[in-house]
């Protein structure tokens, strides 16, 4: 089995946070933590979790870029 973060998708620092803050919160696959991202977003945890470089909208960018990568089906577990 081929790493599902192939050459292609390279997420940033906060993308990889936002990964970690929904696995925290239930999230078991990359196709649970997108459809988090908007609790996500309305959530307070947003500064703790991408600081002030990053924006909920350049991480949903990312995470779509990632379901066409590896899937919507890639567990969490295996990514972080």
């Amino acid at each position: 089995m081929s790493n599902p973060w192939d050459d292609e998708f390279a997420p940033s620092a906060g993308a990889l946070n936002t990964l970690r803050w929904a696995y925290e919160n239930g999230a078991t696959t990359l196709g649970e933590a997108y459809d988090m991202l908007d609790h996500f977003e309305l959530s307070n945890d947003v500064p703790e979790v991408l600081g002030h470089d990053d924006s909920v909208e350049e991480v949903r960018e990312e995470l779509e870029f990632g379901l066409d990568t590896a899937g919507p089906d890639t567990p969490l577990s295996s990514l972080l």
